[in-house]
C-alpha cells in the first residue's frame, strides 16, 4: 500500500462504513480533511462499526487514505489496542526483536507481502493505537530528497549515513553551520521529517508530539450538537472494547482496510 492524494474528495463510502455518513464527514475539522485528503494518518476518531452479530460496536482509531499498486483507493483504520499484537498481525510476521524495536519507537525495514507482491516496507508504531503503520520503502522519497539537499546546501553524507537513511534511521547534518535532523516518519504525508535541531531534539519533537495527544488520549467525537468536539475518547473500556472487536477475514494488517 502507498499513500495518494485525494485532495478533491474525501472517500465517502468508504467513510458510511464507519458510521460516518457524507454530512459528518464534511463537517469534520478542515485540519482533519487535509490530513486524510493528503494520505496522512488522522488524528482519532470515534467511530462506530456494525459487528457480525448485528451489534454496534463505539471505538476510537485513526484513518489514513492509501491505494494499491492499481491505484484504487483504500481507507487503512488503526484501532487502539492495548499493546503491540505481533502474533495477531500475519501479513507483517514480526519476531520478537522487530515488536521490541517497534516498542522503542524505531522505525525498522521489512521485506512484507502483500497482495502477492513481496516489497521491502518500512513499519512504524502509532504509539496512541498500537497498530503498525507501514509504507513501501520506494514510496517514501527520503534518499531523493538527501541528494537534493546536498546539491543545495554543497555537503556530502557518509557512506554510514546513506545506509541509516535506508534503513529508516534519523540523521543528523551540518547544514550552513546549523543543525539538522532527517529521518523516516510514516505519519507524515511525505513519509519523512527534517527538523531544525540536532538528535536530541530530533527525539524531543517525537516524544512532545506523542505526549501532546497521548496524556487524556484525545480525540474527535460526534457530539449532540451535531458537531465534532475533542474530548477523552479512550479510556480502559473503551480499550477493552477494541480489543473484543473481532478483525473481519479482508484484514490485511494492523490496521482494516475499508
Amino acid at each position: 500500500m502507498h499513500n495518494i492524494n485525494h485532495s478533491e474528495r474525501l472517500p465517502y463510502e468508504k467513510l458510511a462504513a464507519l458510521g460516518i455518513d457524507r454530512e459528518k464527514a464534511d463537517s469534520l475539522p478542515q485540519e482533519v480533511k487535509e490530513k486524510l485528503a493528503s494520505g496522512e494518518v488522522t488524528p482519532l476518531l470515534q467511530v462506530s462499526i456494525s459487528a457480525r452479530n448485528g451489534d454496534l460496536i463505539t471505538l476510537p482509531l485513526k484513518l489514513q487514505l492509501v491505494s494499491d499498486k492499481y491505484g484504487n483507493p483504500a481507507l487503512m483504520a488503526y484501532p487502539v489496542r492495548a499493546v503491540l499484537e505481533k502474533e495477531r498481525n500475519q501479513l507483517l510476521r514480526l519476531t520478537e526483536q522487530e515488536a521490541e524495536r517497534l516498542n522503542k519507537g524505531e522505525v525498522i525495514q521489512k521485506a512484507v507481502e502483500v497482495n502477492g507482491e513481496k516489497t521491502q516496507q518500512y513499519l512504524q508504531l502509532d504509539p496512541e493505537t498500537k497498530s503498525v503503520i507501514h509504507r513501501r520503502v520506494t514510496d517514501v522519497q527520503l534518499e531523493q530528497k538527501l541528494k537534493d539537499m546536498e546539491k543545495v546546501n554543497d555537503i556530502e553524507l557518509g557512506m554510514q549515513q546513506k545506509q541509516q537513511v535506508r534503513e529508516g534511521k534519523p540523521i543528523e547534518l551540518n547544514v550552513g553551520g546549523e543543525k539538522v535532523s532527517v529521518g523516516v516518519d510514516l505519519k507524515e504525508p511525505q513519509g519523512f521529517k527534517v527538523i531544525q535541531g540536532d538528535m536530541k531534539e530530533w527525539e524531543r519533537q517525537q516524544k512532545l508530539r506523542y505526549d501532546e495527544q497521548h496524556p487524556e488520549f484525545l480525540g474527535l467525537v460526534m457530539t449532540d450538537k451535531n458537531r465534532w468536539e475533542y474530548q477523552q475518547v479512550v479510556d480502559k473500556q473503551s480499550q477493552e472494547r477494541a480489543l473484543k472487536l473481532h478483525a473481519p477475514k479482508t484484514e490485511k494488517s494492523q490496521g482494516l482496510k475499508f
